[in-house]
């Protein structure tokens, strides 16, 4: 475990649910620490602990960064294991 991954847990980070474009190789998990990546029809989920509001800019970030399109993102529900309703 890393030191950010340590820190992150220490914080009681949120879990979020970043869901990108394409199906990215493995290579890319070394860019996003920590998070969990799965390939998903065209497109490629992560999700994982975020430490606040800097850490997630920090990935958004990346994401745009590495010219990759966020389709979407938000919290995971962790009782359900998915994203609240939206109202």
């Amino acid at each position: 475990m890393t030191l950010q991954e340590m820190n992150i847990e220490r914080a009681g980070a949120a879990t979020y649910r970043l869901v990108v474009r394409g199906e990215l190789g493995d290579q890319f998990g070394l860019l996003f620490a920590g998070m969990q990546m799965s390939r998903v029809d065209g497109t490629t989920v992560l999700t994982g602990p975020v430490a606040d509001q800097a850490h997630l800019a920090g990935m958004i970030d990346r994401i745009h960064g590495l010219g990759l399109e966020l389709i979407s993102l938000g919290p995971v529900d962790e009782a359900a294991g998915t994203r609240p309703e939206q109202a």
